[in-house]
């Protein structure tokens, strides 16, 4: 979950950034033609009607592939960015022995809402979308844009941000707050187990004002209190303490770290994003080991090197691959057959990373061997 910084490009500029970060999945052979079925020439939603544009269903009745286009916020960022393309790129290879496509990951490489829109907007003006796979900034930012792609008889999924008062087909991601009841719950069974004495709980992130982020918040803090009804906390889910709206280390290490040497009863850092990284090196530089702990979002190297250490006790692998795998397969569904989710609401499955894992949980030798094949082209 990012937050966009606006800036204008000019043709030139964002000419760059859609060469820089367009990723064409391999090309497939051309496929025998098919019909497109009654379903999905005209299909009603609970919006409206939606009727396929006659381009596209001439498209694959002639056998040339489909354009299933996945438009994210930030092509480039370090973790986001490498498993939303791996995960485009699963779902059209395995999707490709159902109906000739061609996928792209696009999206400004950094993240920005101006040229997130200024892309959509190219793309569909030139018909280079056959179905879209979108990830808005926030809840509802973008109905505009979906609507006007539906209009245009191209269909549309959500991912990672919903959008539900457009005219999407469905959305997939995780249950923010149930994913952080998750997050809560186990933080406070390894607790428990180990015999930790915590004094009080700080919550934080990188858009605390952010539906998801306090979301998160609000979840860890119903699992964590589940366990134990008496712990206390520094802050609300609504007063999430700010630590860099770029989601970054240096962000993190420069909010938190003054944060905890200033509040010395706080020992227990739970962070709604990337940022559990730095909270984890802000433990090991301050020498806060077996005094401070931490939980929170996403899974990289170091993450995973901190729960190793025991320095941060949870953290859940959001599957950006899967989120971006299943909007491609939703496409061919459709495309092939007329089919919808029954429920617009796809939530997918929380990875949940601990050192030893358990039931329902990955170890992070598990985690480890899922991060090299998530970003290893």
């Amino acid at each position: 979950m990012l937050r966009y910084r606006s800036w204008s490009l000019g043709v030139a500029g964002l000419t760059a950034v859609l060469v820089a970060a367009g990723c064409q999945s391999p090309e497939t052979p051309t496929a025998t033609g098919i019909e497109v079925p009654a379903e999905a020439m005209s299909h009603t939603f609970p919006w409206g009607g939606f009727k396929l544009a006659p381009r596209i269903a001439e498209k694959i009745k002639k056998g040339e592939q489909a354009n299933i286009v996945i438009d994210i916020q930030g092509t480039a960022l370090p973790i986001q960015g490498a498993q939303m393309r791996i995960g485009m790129q699963r779902g059209c290879e395995k999707e490709k022995t159902r109906l000739g496509i061609a996928c792209r990951l696009t999206g400004p490489v950094t993240t920005n809402t101006s040229a997130q829109l200024a892309e959509l907007e190219t793309l569909l003006s030139g018909n280079q979308v056959d179905c879209l796979g979108l990830q808005s900034p926030l809840p509802d930012q973008y109905v505009g844009i979906i609507d006007k792609y539906v209009q245009a008889g191209v269909p549309v999924f959500t991912l990672n941000n919903d959008v539900p008062n457009s005219k999407r087909f469905a959305f997939y991601a995780l249950n923010e707050q149930q994913s952080g009841e998750i997050n809560g719950k186990t933080t406070a069974a390894i607790v428990k187990a180990k015999g930790y004495q915590l004094d009080t709980i700080a919550l934080g992130s990188g858009q605390p004002a952010g539906p998801w982020a306090q979301a998160r918040m609000t979840g860890f803090v119903a699992g964590f209190t589940s366990v134990f009804p008496d712990a206390r906390f520094f802050n609300d889910p609504k007063s999430g303490i700010p630590t860099g709206d770029n989601f970054t280390t240096q962000e993190v290490l420069n909010s938190v770290g003054p944060f905890l040497l200033a509040h010395n009863d706080v020992n227990l850092f739970f962070h709604t994003d990337q940022g559990v990284e730095g909270v984890g090196d802000i433990i090991k530089s301050k020498n806060l080991a077996g005094k401070v702990w931490t939980s929170g979002f996403n899974v990289s190297g170091p993450i995973l090197d901190s729960i190793d250490a025991g320095r941060t006790l949870v953290t859940i692998d959001q599957g950006f691959d899967n989120q971006a795998e299943a909007p491609v397969s939703a496409c061919v569904d459709y495309l092939t057959s007329g089919k919808v989710p029954a429920e617009p609401l796809q939530y997918l499955d929380p990875i949940v990373i601990t050192k030893d894992g358990g039931s329902g949980l990955m170890t992070t030798a598990e985690a480890r061997k899922r991060l090299a094949d998530a970003t290893t082209p």
